[in-house]
């Protein structure tokens, strides 16, 4: 009898660690949806927009008792790329006037912080949120050309931001 329990304990020791093991993982949101850890590991880094760690009372206010090692929140680009914008077009009637006439994005400039966003560096941009947004100004493609040496794009987006 000492050895059945014995040897059940053994067998079941690997899975109790593996099992502690995984509750030590944060809760993950991907695009505002909880979801498993596994599913947080499918992106690949280029589809990964902005990637921000919440800790301590907030996130266990937020997502219960399973947040206490912390939630990892992930954005995808697009779905920074929409965040920005709808802040945009609500904290500007000017930005959504233009946003109406130029709807694709490969028509603008986004300039943060007096820093052209540039494919590479899009995470400038999506670092904007509602608690970093001061201001923006909407520029001519000459005053693009003459400020930043930019030519080719209608219109830039000048954003004014606490983030740098």
């Amino acid at each position: 009898m000492r050895f059945k329990l014995l040897f059940i304990a053994i067998l079941l020791l690997p899975t109790t660690l593996f099992a502690q093991e995984a509750d030590d993982d944060p809760v993950y949101v991907v695009d505002s949806v909880r979801v498993s850890t596994s599913a947080a590991n499918n992106f690949t880094p280029d589809q990964v927009g902005l990637i921000t760690i919440a800790k301590g009372k907030r996130a266990v206010l937020l997502y219960g008792s399973q947040a206490e090692n912390g939630v990892v929140y992930i954005e995808t680009k697009p779905f920074a790329r929409r965040r920005v914008d709808q802040l945009l077009r609500s904290s500007s009637q000017a930005y959504d006037s233009l946003r109406k006439k130029q709807p694709l994005d490969s028509s603008l400039v986004f300039i943060v912080n007096d820093k052209v966003v540039t494919p590479t560096d899009e995470a400038r941009l999506f670092t904007v949120d509602s608690r970093t947004f001061q201001s923006l100004q909407i520029l001519s493609s000459k005053e693009l050309e003459e400020k930043y040496h930019l030519t080719g794009k209608k219109a830039g987006v000048a954003i004014l931001s606490t983030e740098d």
